[in-house]
């Protein structure tokens, strides 16, 4: 038995002795555990789709009439309403067939048996921990949403699934599991709501020495309790379980706020997105920081090798050497497992303003946001969006005004006048859009004419705001859209980037180029749509996202073709000093290649060596950011 193991042993029996003393009425408790021949459900997806993206009833779907609508209730601005203009977007962007209906396969047809150790199952079991070996749960948590994976599920299959789900519902309990997968070599894959788009869940498929070993998922969610809300020092302190919009609801009950943006936080736990580095903190309040990790003022992870945090919980910045925490943040679960943090807290601004504009290019808006966030004009905002034409039209197709007599002939002036006028051309022309937020009216009016004198200077035009709501909000239904395009042959996908200002023009050229290139060497038939959407402005520069998508009908593989053009994507944004990724997804194993090239080899030894002493024989295994086969390496050594 190994150093490793005898540690490992030592404290994992402590433990346990402290979790049976610290059991009330234990007896009277029902086992929540499942033995591996039990195939009792306790998932806690029962309204999410399988094989897509989001909620079971809402999707999108043809009505009668041939017009589109988005099906359920949970989303205002579109549920239940018909896009009338998306028909037309469809078939002529990217020539799909809409009679042409490409059915899901309906279950996943080959799940192979759990591996289970028994050693490990009945070192848990007596502590009441909720244990799964059933099919649909271990299917549910073996993937995120990226294309990829939904792909897979509704047309092939996964490679490999979790063996078991595990639901801890409180550090202890975690550290409990975490040293006895290390004392029996189990691998653990932290779970949060699995809404991650970078392959961040899926599996790897392990045979160390010859052996297969057991692979379980953390699934956090029970842990989801605010465990501290200090007014005084304006911090909250919360289980890394807790859902990031569910969060921010309820802080804003107390006047509270993160000043986080959550229309894409809706599935996502806090912890999920720390260990992504994930969170978008978009917009400028004050002196209020909106780079995510800036607003962490604690983190608690739990190693195979021990617990890591901030000695001070809560205290202002100090000069005491490098911060050994912030190695935690956008770790990807290869290190541990997050169960607490402490974030800054801000008062919550009750007003707010939708205000969109029209810019005759893409460029001109560009300046314009420039001058305002650099010559700070506005005192708060919470969100900035700045879409190019080809996004402007998908924003427009989502359009869900009935096209009668009076809105067409209204359309007809509108355009005249845009185009007669302010030399707008449309199907040229961008759209920005700003949430503006005070807790005085007054103040609101004068940003507002603040912005619209700016923007004069650019030769923008105030829009109102109908379209920077359609704007904002639309970002929760595009992965719905994305799926629904998968059912007619078409495959879409994103990449998001940073880069200064000075460099963003070209950047874009570029990265188009490539995209159109590569699709077309590809044998994708049709021109590719490639949309450009700013997310977040800062002095020195700019996060973006490029959303494409393509016919996929002709092709025999349509994942390689993808994978093809996000590679060279990839590899044209770095060549163009654009970032691997921003604050939104993270890298996980779908932009790792390109990652670890744009690593130099003294960073890399640094990763190597702190998963090698933090994790020296590879219990978290999910093979997110380090090299595989450094991740094998570290196991055998420890195993000969």
């Amino acid at each position: 038995m190994s150093e490793n193991d005898n540690n490992a042993l030592i404290r994992l029996d402590a433990l346990r002795n402290h979790l049976e003393i610290k059991t009330i009425n234990k007896n009277s408790k029902e086992w929540r555990t499942l033995s591996p021949s039990q195939s009792l459900i306790v998932c806690m997806n029962r309204d999410r789709k399988w094989n897509g993206y989001g909620y079971k009833d809402t999707f999108f779907k043809f009505t009668e009439q041939g017009t589109v609508i988005l099906s359920g209730s949970r989303y205002p601005n579109f549920s239940s309403k018909e896009f009338h203009e998306l028909r037309p977007w469809l078939e002529q962007t990217l020539r799909i067939n809409l009679k042409t209906l490409r059915q899901a396969q309906p279950s996943i047809i080959e799940i192979s048996s759990p591996e289970v150790n028994h050693e490990f199952y009945y070192s848990i079991k007596p502590q009441g921990i909720w244990i799964s070996f059933a099919e649909q749960d271990r299917l549910s948590h073996g993937h995120g949403v990226s294309t990829n994976e939904i792909y897979k599920l509704r047309y092939e299959n996964l490679s490999k699934i979790p063996d078991a789900v595990i639901w801890p519902e409180n550090h202890d309990q975690v550290e409990l599991i975490v040293l006895a997968a290390q004392k029996y070599d189990v691998g653990c894959i932290p779970f949060g709501g699995g809404s991650n788009e970078v392959n961040a869940l899926e599996c790897p498929l392990e045979n160390i020495n010859n052996k297969k070993r057991m692979i379980v998922s953390l699934d956090m969610r029970n842990m989801n309790k605010i465990l501290s809300l200090n007014t005084e020092d304006m911090c909250v302190t919360v289980e890394a379980g807790a859902i990031a919009k569910d969060l921010e609801d309820e802080l804003r009950k107390f006047g509270f706020t993160l000043g986080w943006n959550t229309e894409l936080m809706e599935f996502s736990t806090i912890g999920g997105l720390a260990s992504l580095r994930s969170g978008d903190f978009n917009g400028h309040k004050g002196n209020f920081n909106k780079n995510f990790e800036e607003n962490i003022v604690n983190i608690k992870m739990v190693t195979p090798t021990g617990i890591i945090q901030r000695s001070n919980l809560i205290s202002p910045p100090v000069s005491s050497g490098p911060d050994i925490t912030n190695l935690l943040l956008g770790s990807e679960g290869s290190l541990g497992v997050i169960t607490e943090l402490t974030f800054k807290l801000q008062f919550f601004s009750p007003h707010h303003r939708y205000i969109s504009l029209y810019f005759p290019s893409f460029q001109n808006g560009l300046e314009f946001l420039r001058e305002i966030v650099q010559k700070k004009v506005i005192q708060n905002y919470s969100g900035i969006r700045l879409m190019d034409e080809s996004g402007l039209q998908l924003i427009q197709a989502f359009n869900t005004v009935a096209p009668n007599v009076t809105n067409i002939f209204f359309d007809s002036i509108k355009n005249f006048y845009l185009k007669r006028w302010k030399g707008l051309k449309v199907g040229k022309m961008c759209l920005a859009a700003l949430i503006l937020e005070n807790n005085d009216l007054s103040k609101l009016d004068v940003d507002e004419k603040n912005i619209q004198k700016i923007a004069t200077n650019y030769k923008g035009i105030m829009a109102g705001s109908e379209l920077s709501e359609t704007m904002f909000f639309s970002s929760k239904i595009l992965p719905y859209f994305r799926d629904f395009l998968l059912d007619y042959y078409a495959i879409s996908n994103f990449l998001d980037t940073s880069t200064s200002w000075s460099n963003i023009k070209e950047l874009i050229i570029k990265v188009k180029e490539r995209i159109i290139s590569i699709c077309k060497a590809q044998g994708v038939r049709a021109r590719p749509y490639i949309g450009v959407r700013v997310d977040q402005v800062y002095e020195t520069g700019v996060s973006l996202t490029f959303i494409y998508g393509f016919n996929c009908h002709n092709l025999d593989d349509p994942l390689e073709t993808l994978r093809c053009v996000e590679k060279d994507a990839l590899i044209e944004i770095l060549k163009s000093n654009g970032s691997i990724s921003q604050g939104i997804s993270g890298i996980g194993k779908r932009k790792k290649e390109c990652y670890l090239k744009s690593l130099s080899e003294p960073t890399m030894e640094i990763l190597k060596n702190v998963k090698g002493i933090l994790d020296p024989t590879n219990i978290f295994c999910n093979q997110n950011l380090i090299r595989d086969d450094d991740d094998n390496n570290n196991n055998n050594n420890n195993n000969i």
